[in-house]
Order: C-alpha cells, then structure tokens, then sequence
C-alpha cells in the first residue's frame, strides 16, 4: 500500500521541511539545495536525516551531516539550514 496522498501532502523533509515527492520506494525533498532522499521501507517512511541519502547538488557524492550542516567531503559545497523561530521565541 503506497503512501497515501492525504499524508504525503503534510509531510516535510527532516532537515529543510521542503516539500517531499514520492519517487519509487524513496521521498526526495524538492529543495535542490537540501536534496535528501528518504527511505520508504514496508510503506513506512524513514525520515531520519541519518538514514538519508544525502547527495551533493554540485557533484552527486555523499554529503557528511553535522548539526545543521550538510557538506560536501568531494567538493566542499555546504548547506546550512536555519531554525526559525517560532511565537515567542
């Protein structure tokens, strides 16, 4: 049983909270920056940035994930991502 569409529509990316795209058995975020590609295993979505594919927008390799950076080991190209705050905060 595939993800349902209703779910998909509030899901997030873990890392980037980008929109997700349900490719084969895998989630990938939209944000090409971001990029993470999720497992999906027995219609589960694993959406833990550890178990992600992290590949490099600039050179496909995989990127190392520390804190709130991803960073490319190849080609040294970084994302960052930043917190928002929320009301109150």
């Amino acid at each position: 049983m595939p993800i349902p569409k209703d779910l998909l529509d509030i899901m997030a990316c873990a890392f980037c909270k980008g929109e997700l795209v349900l490719e084969a058995d895998k989630l990938r975020c939209k944000n090409a920056e971001c990029a993470l590609v999720f497992p999906v295993k027995d219609d589960i979505p694993i959406m833990l940035i550890d178990e992600a594919q992290r590949p490099c927008p600039k050179c496909q390799a995989q990127r190392d994930w520390n804190d709130d950076v991803l960073k490319c080991p190849k080609c040294g190209a970084t994302h960052t991502y930043v917190r928002k705050e929320g009301p109150g905060g």
